[in-house]
């Protein structure tokens, strides 16, 4: 199994977004972004930002067939800041900037371990993380999933994951996770909206091929994880919401 990690938030960091994309078979999805790059002469990022005109339209449309066509599907949580308690992070006087760091390595971690039951030796690769940047959340990430008996360890004799590390996703070798990016920009499109309308479209498309009404928590907040997973199994948005104790523990799993 291999995995691509990223974030995304708006201009005003009321959302943070964290997606996963899960690659039981990574290569079809790579060679596929090979051949449909190489059919429309286009060799320059997939990314949902980038999406300013019809014909990358076209081409990320595309990406996102390959998406649907592959074994690969995509998790995401969806954290709403403003009703986000550090302090549950943490002690009152300690940093709000060190209780943050706290909260995203735990929705980071509740959102690889409850999609990984049945995985051994993976690979997990987070796009370049400005909220991690100079923080140690690759390192406490591999205590957790790398080690045998490690916390996510789902077995006594080999790791979930065999190796974490950060990449750049621009590169060729890791172009999957263009897609990664792709499908978080369409979500936060529907949170925020915009008057651009390359990207709208995009997120329309998104949502024609899952058969959905939209992307937002009053559509997907009513279905419980079971008629989730039966019924969507390739796209689930969790928007998280505080319980009594405000922890992601006490918050229904994707």
């Amino acid at each position: 199994m291999l995995i691509y990690f990223d974030e995304s938030y708006d201009n005003n960091h009321k959302y943070l977004l964290l997606g996963a994309l899960f690659n039981p078979h990574p290569k079809f999805l790579h060679r596929e972004l090979n051949e449909l790059r190489a059919k429309y002469n286009y060799y320059g990022e997939i990314k949902y930002n980038n999406c300013i005109n019809n014909f990358r339209l076209e081409v990320y449309k595309k990406a996102i067939d390959i998406f649907f066509k592959s074994t690969s599907y995509f998790r995401c949580v969806v954290i709403d800041q403003e009703i986000l308690d550090l302090d549950y992070f943490g002690k009152r006087n300690e940093d709000n900037s060190i209780k943050m760091a706290r909260a995203y390595k735990k929705f980071a971690e509740h959102l690889i371990s409850h999609n990984t039951d049945d995985v051994y030796n993976g690979v997990l690769l987070t796009d370049e993380l400005k909220r991690c940047k100079g923080d140690k959340f690759i390192e406490l990430m591999k205590q957790d999933f790398c080690m045998v008996e490690g916390k996510h360890c789902n077995d006594k004799n080999k790791p979930t994951l065999k190796h974490i590390s950060d990449i750049k996703s621009d590169l060729e070798n890791y172009q999957v996770g263009q897609i990664n990016d792709l499908l978080l920009g369409c979500v936060l499109n529907n949170l925020i909206p915009t008057s651009k309308e390359y990207k709208n479209h995009l997120r329309e498309y998104l949502t024609q091929k899952l058969s959905v009404d939209n992307l937002l928590p009053e559509y997907w907040n009513k279905y419980s994880k079971k008629y989730v997973e039966e019924y969507y199994p390739k796209f689930n948005i969790w928007y998280w919401k505080p319980s009594n104790q405000k922890t992601p523990e006490n918050s229904e799993a994707l």
